[in-house]
């Protein structure tokens, strides 16, 4: 399944993102677009 992922702000809780981006992949979801603000767009540029 494609997805696109809106990852949000939240300081030191914004590294769950990670956490999920990997969940994604394990799962074989192809992740073809991310936006974020904050730390989501700090996250979402690794």
């Amino acid at each position: 399944m494609r997805v696109a992922l809106a990852l949000g702000s939240g300081g030191a809780r914004g590294y769950a993102h990670i956490g999920v981006i990997n969940e994604l992949h394990e799962r074989g979801h192809e992740i073809v677009g991310i936006a974020g603000s904050s730390m989501g767009s700090l996250v979402g540029g690794l």
